[in-house]
């Protein structure tokens, strides 16, 4: 039997073949072996398994960087997981990533995880959540990134404040930003009143 599995493992290692390396994180399994099944679960491209392996046993670094690798689904899963360990920093990253900004925003606030706030706010963009963009707002402000928070403000709408802000503040504006922030009928003088 040990020759079996040593074969399996230099075929698997050889051909890359996800299936051979599939059988092989289940013999692991099976036998309690857990990292190597954790390893082949990896190899052969079934990451929700050595994911879910990973929790169950604790091997919280497994969990995190092969939950970075894989789908949002298994991210947010994933995310759940740190949540629940007290691991706020790495629930946010998976949050964020796994596209759900608001719980990530929310829990970065809720702990005031500076550095992920600002993270989370750098990334965010246009047909973002709003509630996200309006923290996201809040919270450039407060830190006085004024040229992140009239950007997000122009994308929110919020062409008024925008201006205040840009003006107050000197916000030196990107072209683009600047055409947003006039107003439409201005911009085209064909257009008739």
């Amino acid at each position: 039997m040990c020759s079996d599995v040593s074969n399996a493992v230099k075929i698997a290692l050889e051909t890359s073949d996800p299936q051979g390396s599939f059988h092989l994180a289940r013999h692991y399994e099976q036998n309690n072996n857990i990292r190597e099944a954790i390893v082949y679960y990896s190899k052969s491209q079934r990451l929700h398994h050595a994911i879910r392996m990973a929790m169950e046993h604790g091997f919280d670094q497994e969990v995190m960087t092969l939950s970075l690798q894989a789908s949002k689904q298994n991210m947010i899963m994933s995310a759940n997981y740190f949540e629940g360990k007290g691991k706020h920093d790495k629930a946010v990253q998976l949050f964020s990533r796994g596209g759900n900004r608001k719980r990530a925003m929310d829990l970065a606030i809720k702990h005031n995880l500076t550095d992920m706030i600002e993270n989370i706010s750098t990334g965010v963009s246009e047909g973002d959540d709003p509630e996200v963009l309006k923290k996201s707002v809040d919270f450039l402000l407060s830190n006085r990134q004024f040229d992140k928070a009239v950007e997000i403000m122009i994308s929110l709408g919020d062409t008024q404040q925008a201006l205040a802000i840009a003006e107050s503040e000197n916000v030196k504006l990107k072209d683009d930003m600047a055409m947003k922030l006039i107003p439409e009928a201005s911009q085209d003088p064909m257009k008739k009143k």
